[in-house]
């Protein structure tokens, strides 16, 4: 299986630098191109040409009594292989590299970079190029200031929604610090004997939240499914409250009836 997998992978990558050996060659006649570039996109092309018939054959010969039979070298292996592709591959890049130095000197580019951002969007002289420039900025200026809109809104909005929950204790409880855990260890840990909560599965421990002091936070939950113990071992259902910071989540009181 991994055989086929590595067959799979020299296949695609020596493809891959076959199509791109032809494209430096293909540039032969593209504008710009003199002496040095012709020369420089010619090593680049054959080293790219040379390393894919390295990958094909080595995707070939992948199997092991082939192998054995046509390459019985002990230095041709799959560590040396790879590495000798790589290395053929930094050489094309190195001498495309300074191809395109060569073509953008002539064509009036400032320097390679800016070559290689105009031929990929097919421009061949620096007055189109100035042209796609600005467009580029102007749509960039134009993304921005739609971002910065769209940002301002959504902060609009937030403030708006952050209002309109401040009015309910819960709406504002649940989006900062939910009492429902905090009160419940709370209303626990007040009882003075024995306590069992009465609650179903599907019902609240706590029936209603209302603010107790909006201004600082303070949030009150009531509730009324328990049952406390009195000091006669008696239990009876009681009802309770519980006063906690929503901000922080501090428990300030607790009330048991």
């Amino acid at each position: 299986m991994i055989r086929y997998v590595a067959t799979g992978i020299y296949g695609f990558w020596g493809l891959f630098l076959f199509l791109a050996a032809i494209e430096k060659f293909g540039d032969y006649l593209a504008a710009g191109t003199g002496f040095w570039s012709i020369v420089m996109l010619t090593i680049a092309g054959f080293c790219q040409l040379i390393a894919a018939v390295i990958a094909f054959g080595w995707a070939v010969l992948a199997f092991g009594t082939l192998r054995a039979k046509y390459l019985p070298y002990k230095l041709v292996n799959k560590y040396t292989v790879p590495a000798v592709i790589v290395g053929l591959a930094i050489v094309a890049s190195i001498a495309r590299s300074s191809s395109d130095e060569s073509r953008a000197q002539k064509l009036g580019f400032k320097d390679s970079k800016e070559f290689s951002i105009a031929r990929e969007n097919n421009i061949t002289n620096v007055t189109d190029y100035a042209k796609f420039v600005d467009v580029q900025r102007v749509k960039a200026s134009e993304k921005a200031a739609q971002d910065a809109l769209l940002a301002a809104e959504k902060e609009q909005k937030a403030k708006e929604e952050e209002a309109k929950c401040f009015e309910d204790a819960y709406c504002y409880a649940s989006k900062h610090k939910d009492g429902n855990y905090i009160c419940k260890i709370a209303v626990e840990n007040s009882a003075q004997y024995q306590f069992k909560w009465t609650d179903g599965i599907t019902e609240s421990k706590f029936s209603a939240y209302n603010w107790y002091d909006k201004n600082r936070k303070l949030v009150t939950l009531f509730g009324h499914r328990a049952q406390a113990q009195n000091g006669f071992g008696a239990f009876k259902n009681i009802e309770y409250s519980c006063t906690f910071n929503a901000d922080t989540g501090e428990v300030i009181s607790v009330n048991l009836q």
